[in-house]
């Protein structure tokens, strides 16, 4: 039940309070995506604050946070030269989700060893 919360908080930080000034920016400008990332690494912060003790909850949203911004700072930016094209921009999305899936599952499982403080 924990992971569905992890889940739900990406889908909340990834894309409910992703502007569109963010999802348009960040294949172009760092500040974009470095903005979309502190709002997304808010967001999972705040559950795992909720989820787990402390300093599991810090270490795993601050590694979730920067695993984050670079598989953005990547799909991002192959997203958008194929942004009018459906067929390749749809599956690039995917992927880019798909990556954050994995990252967070990945990282949940191992969420103790990641402690490193």
């Amino acid at each position: 039940m924990m992971f569905i919360w992890i889940l739900v908080a990406h889908w909340i930080g990834d894309y409910v309070f992703q502007t569109s000034k963010m999802a348009m920016g960040k294949s172009r400008h760092l500040k974009w995506l470095a903005i979309h990332v502190g709002t997304y690494t808010l967001v999972i912060s705040i559950c795992c604050l909720f989820l787990f003790p402390i300093k599991i909850a810090i270490s795993y949203f601050l590694i979730n946070g920067i695993l984050h911004g670079i598989t953005d700072f990547f799909t991002s930016r192959l997203s958008a030269k194929y942004q009018k094209t459906p067929r390749i921009f749809f599956p690039i999305l995917g992927f880019d989700q798909l990556i954050h899936m994995i990252t967070l599952y990945l990282t949940f499982i191992h969420k103790n060893a990641l402690v490193f403080f």
